[in-house]
């Protein structure tokens, strides 16, 4: 049984095949395959091994990088498939949601914030706190948001894929991480401690709580 394990041979082909040799292709032509569980729900992949899933293009497609590029939906964009532009909701991948997502809530209009803030009779260093909060909390939020939604597109029942795009979930997450300091945060608070409320505290950063 071992032997016949390790080699065996055709009786219309005249050569001989190890077995044992072929074992690591066939491993890595499965890794390209479809092969772990999944379900769909209304045409619509749900879920992989459990992991909540929301791409239901198995491998990765460059429709997908293009439209990452930001596209306009009044310009046309050689590089997207036709398909996206006739039936989106149909066609359009995840991270054509995610691109979505960002363009209506990633840009933060500091200019127009600043117009409606000249508008009230607040005070100049009230209008500059309250700017500098808002544009942390809308960037922690936006940035949260965005990394939960990648994490759903990440699975899919492709092993290979799967782990090339955990790889550009990786570079992402460098890309989006928030440059946010403690040093910062210090910063601001000493400026905004006298609105309360408004700015967590010096002793609420270094965790003191001491009057």
């Amino acid at each position: 049984m071992k032997k016949f394990l390790k080699k065996f041979k055709f009786k219309w082909w005249s050569w001989e095949i190890d077995t044992v040799k072929l074992f690591p292709f066939i491993i890595l032509a499965l890794a390209f395959l479809p092969i772990l569980p999944y379900e769909k729900k209304d045409g619509q992949l749900v879920s992989v091994m459990g992991f909540e899933a929301r791409e239901n293009n198995f491998y990765l497609n460059s429709n997908d990088f293009a439209l990452l590029e930001g596209t306009d939906s009044n310009v046309e964009n050689k590089n997207v498939d036709p398909k996206l532009i006739k039936n989106p909701k149909k066609n359009q991948s995840y991270l054509a949601e995610i691109n979505s997502y960002l363009d209506k809530n990633g840009i933060i209009y500091i200019d127009k914030y600043k117009d409606y803030l000249d508008s009230t009779t607040y005070s100049k260093e009230l209008k500059q706190c309250l700017i500098v909060r808002n544009m942390l909390m809308t960037e922690l939020v936006t940035s949260s948001q965005t990394r939960m939604m990648l994490y759903k597109w990440v699975p899919t029942p492709v092993p290979a894929i799967w782990i090339a795009r955990l790889f550009i979930l990786w570079i992402l997450e460098l890309i989006m991480q928030p440059s946010f300091t403690p040093e910062m945060l210090e910063k601001w608070s000493k400026k905004c401690g006298e609105f309360e409320h408004l700015w967590p505290s010096e002793k609420y950063l270094d965790l003191t709580f001491e009057e």
